[in-house]
């Protein structure tokens, strides 16, 4: 794909309407980086205060240890601040560090244009420093947000070109690199809505000498530009590649959910339940457990709500039941075994469903949330009506044993 065409000309008029906060010069001698004056003020003197040289480095690598912290704690408008003055201190190159890391603070806070500027402003005066590549990526990030997915592609493809540039560019780095603008240029197809092409760069970074965590996100990725393209076979092969991986993958709770969603809709009831058994009696360590959970409950209501309307309530009772052991805490527990017992009176088993409700009502206690007040009154409810329901069969099994057992009436006389 060639680069899109457009790109100076966006630049210039970016540049042109930043022209006062970023004070770019049109013929410069050599690059002019000093900070935004406030608006409606007139500009600052440029360069460092008149101090030894030893100091002036001092204070620049201090204020830019100051944004970098700023920026970690995504404190935008400190980061913003401290990179400025930066940029005022700086000598040389090292206004190119200051500037990658303006441009993030204005991503962090929300402006996208005044990051593409300065993004813009970086390539355009030190094109050869070696995180030109870095920079390239992370602008074609910013021109995706900003709704350009051609000119951000653009920006991804010139991530190899740059490279090539770099000599003093190890060959893993260089891999890396041109690896993440390739997974970029997969995103940003898929975020424009082409999900076949999405998908075709999603299955080239899959033949990668990936590692493992970057190919399970490349395989998820694939899988889901096929299903949104309208492949569901070929979405669930993808899953199914996906699932296979060895270790924990971070996305394998919804893969499951999308693997036992299409198998259902296609009629591969027993291929769905097992996905969706496998992922509740599954566990998960590690601090994603509240993600993990969730896909859990999503997965076992989804299907066994669609179970039960399709008349089959054993396989919504196994699901259900499921459901009911992952957590505790009643809000949670209590609806899950509501429609366990549900299920259990669809299936003819009265007794069980009666136990279940008694489990409930046990389970909520007397002083009910308000969220399971109106769950108590149902399982009081249905209970009662299965206590009515089990003494009326019980009178006619007396009075059925009754009749049998009565002596004959003597026939009446001719």
């Amino acid at each position: 794909m060639k680069p899109a065409t457009r790109i100076p000309s966006l630049r210039t008029a970016l540049l042109l309407a930043l022209a006062p906060p970023l004070a770019i010069a049109t013929e410069p001698a050599a690059p002019d980086h000093s900070p935004p004056a406030a608006e409606g003020a007139a500009p600052e003197a440029h360069g460092p205060a008149p101090a030894g040289k030893d100091q002036t480095r001092a204070e620049y690598a201090g204020v830019m240890r100051i944004g970098a912290r700023k920026l970690e704690a995504r404190d935008a408008p400190a980061a913003i601040m401290a990179f400025r003055e930066a940029l005022r201190l700086a000598r040389g190159e090292e206004a190119a560090p200051a500037l990658l890391n303006l441009a993030r603070a204005h991503r962090v806070a929300g402006d996208g244009v005044k990051a593409v500027a300065t993004y813009e402003l970086l390539l355009r005066d030190y094109p050869s420093w070696e995180e030109t590549p870095l920079a390239l990526i992370e602008l074609g990030r910013a021109l995706r947000e900003l709704g350009a997915p051609q000119l951000a592609l653009a920006r991804f493809y010139s991530v190899i070109q740059s490279t090539l540039r770099l000599p003093q560019l190890d060959t893993d780095r260089y891999r890396q690199l041109v690896r993440t603008a390739q997974f970029e240029i997969a995103e940003t197809h898929f975020a424009s809505g082409d999900h076949a092409e999405a998908a075709r760069f999603f299955k080239r970074l899959d033949l990668l000498d990936l590692a493992p965590q970057d190919r399970a996100r490349a395989r998820f990725r694939a899988a889901q530009a096929l299903l949104q393209g309208g492949d569901r076979a070929g979405a669930v092969a993808a899953l199914g590649r996906y699932l296979s991986l060895d270790g924990a993958t971070p996305d394998a709770a919804e893969a499951r959910f999308l693997l036992a969603r299409l198998h259902a809709e296609d009629g591969r009831r027993e291929e769905a339940l097992q996905v969706a058994l496998d992922l509740l009696r599954g566990e998960r360590a590690g601090e994603d457990i509240a993600a993990w959970r969730a896909w859990q409950r999503r997965t076992g209501q989804f299907l066994a709500s669609k179970f039960a309307g399709d008349g089959d309530p054993y396989s919504a009772l196994l699901l259900n039941r499921a459901l009911a052991g992952l957590d505790e805490a009643p809000e949670l527990r209590a609806p899950a075994l509501y429609q366990v017992a549900l299920c259990l009176e669809k299936l003819k088993q009265p007794r069980e469903a009666r136990e279940t409700y008694a489990e409930i009502v046990k389970l909520i206690g007397d002083t009910p949330a308000p969220a399971l007040a109106d769950l108590l009154g149902m399982a009081k409810w249905r209970r009662e009506q299965l206590e009515w329901a089990d003494r009326v069969s019980e009178s006619i099994r007396d009075l059925a044993a009754d009749a049998d057992t009565a002596p004959a009436e003597a026939a009446p006389p001719p």
